[in-house]
């Protein structure tokens, strides 16, 4: 199966603006979370639980990411998430 990632100005105004701030922070939009984004709720509700508060520092998340990325045999995430950390 393919998915069809949608471009901003194909989601709601409330993912354009999550869509912007990820521009912002990241350089881009990862699919991923442009994907979340054909609903209105998903990709805020995602990155909120994503960037919740835990005892893990930052660059400890990212090992955690690229481990499961390892495991999930995810080369776009492997990618992702060594340029992050």
């Amino acid at each position: 199966s393919t998915f069809n990632v949608p471009k901003r100005d194909e989601v709601s105004p409330a993912n354009q603006t999550v869509f912007d701030n990820l521009e912002k922070a990241l350089g881009f939009v990862p699919n991923l979370y442009a994907t979340y984004a054909y609903s209105d709720n998903a990709l805020v509700n995602y990155l909120n639980f994503a960037n919740a508060k835990t005892s893990l520092k930052a660059k400890e998340k990212e090992v955690v990411n690229l481990a499961v990325s390892q495991v999930n045999n995810c080369e776009y995430c492997l990618a992702a998430h060594t340029a992050i950390g």
